[in-house]
């Protein structure tokens, strides 16, 4: 691990820097990646550092949840992706068995969920420290597990109806989570009754919030692209792409805080808690 740089904030786009919301941002851990020349590295950021997470002698580190003191990911070493846990000292493999590729995604207290490759089929999974329990979607050429929060798993299925489709997953029953209109609607992040997620329309990649029945909108201004990715109370992270820039930001409703790491050409938030 190495330590990062200071914060980077770029001002917003009503060019105004808010004090209230650098304090909002302090309050919580951000955990995404940035890429400086070269492969995707992990970042821990806390509302004024960036700290480095970086697998030792991965070629990429790819830093997606956390909850608490822990963080999750996965890195790239040649020809192998594995999963790890990451409790600030210590990288902790995660490994499907018999898969080329394992991701871990989301965290919530002991339970872990991602998804793995065999025989280049994906499937999601949930992992509690010991037993991996398969998260396969009836029918779906992918599954993939994305987030936790209690009993509740979210994440995408293909190959179902021709779409990709958001799903939650309660152990027992899925539920279908399709943005209206879309052909692909993803599910990253959960608390409780809210959901985030991108879906494809005719602006493109668009986030999302879901309450369970409604949708609304999350588009980061004058952005190609913007995916939500994480949720914690009222606070979104995630990122967009403005003028081929991908910037990491923090939205809390109302206003987007730009999340950038210093001297990277892409930043992407990706898990708060």
């Amino acid at each position: 691990m190495i330590a990062g740089d200071s914060i980077s904030l770029e001002q917003q786009f009503d060019g105004t820097r808010v004090n209230a919301e650098l304090a909002e941002a302090a309050k919580f851990n951000i955990v995404g990646n940035f890429t400086i020349g070269g492969a995707p590295r992990g970042f821990l950021y806390n509302g004024s550092t960036f700290t480095n997470i970086i697998y030792p002698g991965s070629l990429n580190t790819q830093a997606y949840g956390i909850d608490g003191l822990n963080i999750v990911g996965s890195y790239a070493i040649p020809s192998v992706q594995r999963g790890f846990i990451y409790d600030g000292s210590t990288f902790t493999d995660i490994i499907y068995p018999g898969s080329s590729a394992t991701e871990a995604h989301g965290i919530d207290g002991l339970n872990i969920v991602g998804y793995a490759t065999i025989s280049g089929i994906y499937r999601g999974f949930l992992y509690n420290g010991s037993t991996f329990t398969n998260i396969i979607y009836p029918g779906a050429t992918l599954t993939a597990a994305y987030g936790i929060d209690g009993s509740n798993i979210v994440g995408r299925a293909d190959g179902v109806g021709g779409i990709t489709r958001g799903f939650l997953y309660n152990g027992s029953t899925f539920t279908n989570i399709i943005y209206p209109g879309s052909s692909n609607t993803q599910v990253i992040g959960i608390e409780g009754l809210n959901i985030v997620g991108t879906a494809f329309t005719e602006d493109g990649f668009i986030g999302f919030l879901y309450n369970g029945s409604t949708f609304t909108d999350i588009v980061y201004p004058g952005a190609t692209l913007t995916i939500a990715f994480g949720i914690n109370g009222s606070n979104i992270v995630g990122y967009a792409t403005v003028g081929g820039i991908t910037k990491g930001f923090l939205y809390n409703g109302s206003t987007f805080t730009d999340i950038i790491y210093p001297g990277s050409t892409s930043t992407q938030a990706h898990g708060i808690g």
